[in-house]
């Protein structure tokens, strides 16, 4: 039974420290961009520019769920637009009135759109397969041949930039979240309500064996993510702490 709980402890550890990633490089680039600029209307666009790739797969995910399920798409935006005080959209989808159940596939679709097409970089392009398949043999030298391999690949640089700039619009925005949130929270309670009237019910191993599978693909893309996003995350620190020195000064 411990070995089916494997692909879930990978996704959450790969999971909980991205999104703390994604806040401290989202904070740290607008610090970044304003202080280079001085402008918070330039520092908007620069971000806007720095993860164009990402908000154009966010909301064509949007766009093409919405087709899927037949829901009519009225008009679809990019570019940087002031939401209130402290909110920017870096891009829109509107779509027509729609039950709950499809507004909440149509929010989350950017999450699974990116992750598929971090999983397709990852696994086509830069051999992570045969990272993985490494690791969990336990053949640490052979994963390090395999990561020097993927280094090699051409344009290695420019895939892991993509890698980085969808994964960090990923995340459905806060407009998504309204229309999810209400579709989680009555799963939640008739999850709940099933529990406390019929106890836990034994799930047949096929089933566990598919939702780990899929775990074990999320844990993937996640992890590929979070180590592309570590390379930039140096980057911004040092540019950051420089920028800081010089200004203080």
């Amino acid at each position: 039974m411990s070995g089916l709980w494997t692909p879930f402890v990978a996704l959450a550890a790969a999971l909980l420290p991205l999104l703390w990633v994604k806040t401290w490089i989202l904070n740290s680039m607008q610090e970044l961009s304003l202080r280079w600029t001085r402008d918070p209307a330039v520092a908007m666009v620069f971000y806007f520019v720095l993860i164009l790739p990402g908000v154009v797969v966010h909301e064509l995910s949007h766009w093409l769920m919405a087709t899927i399920l037949g829901v009519r798409v009225s008009k679809v935006s990019l570019g940087p637009v002031p939401r209130g005080r402290y909110s920017v959209s870096l891009g829109s989808v509107r779509v027509g009135k729609v039950d709950p159940l499809r507004a909440s596939l149509i929010g989350v679709a950017p999450l699974v759109g990116a992750t598929a097409v971090i999983l397709l970089i990852g696994r086509l392009v830069l051999g992570l397969d045969d990272v993985v398949a490494r690791f969990l043999a336990g053949e640490s030298q052979d994963m390090m041949a395999s990561l020097a391999a993927m280094v090699r690949v051409p344009d290695f640089w420019l895939w892991l930039y993509l890698i980085f700039a969808i994964s960090n619009a990923m995340l459905p925005s806060q407009s998504d979240m309204t229309t999810v949130r209400p579709v989680l929270i009555f799963l939640g309670l008739l999850a709940s309500i099933l529990l406390l009237v019929g106890g836990i019910p034994s799930i047949p191993a096929d089933v566990v064996q598919a939702v780990g599978g899929v775990a074990s693909y999320l844990a993937s893309a996640f992890a590929l993510t979070l180590a592309a996003d570590g390379i930039f995350v140096l980057v911004i620190a040092l540019l950051l702490w420089l920028t800081r020195r010089v200004q203080d000064r």
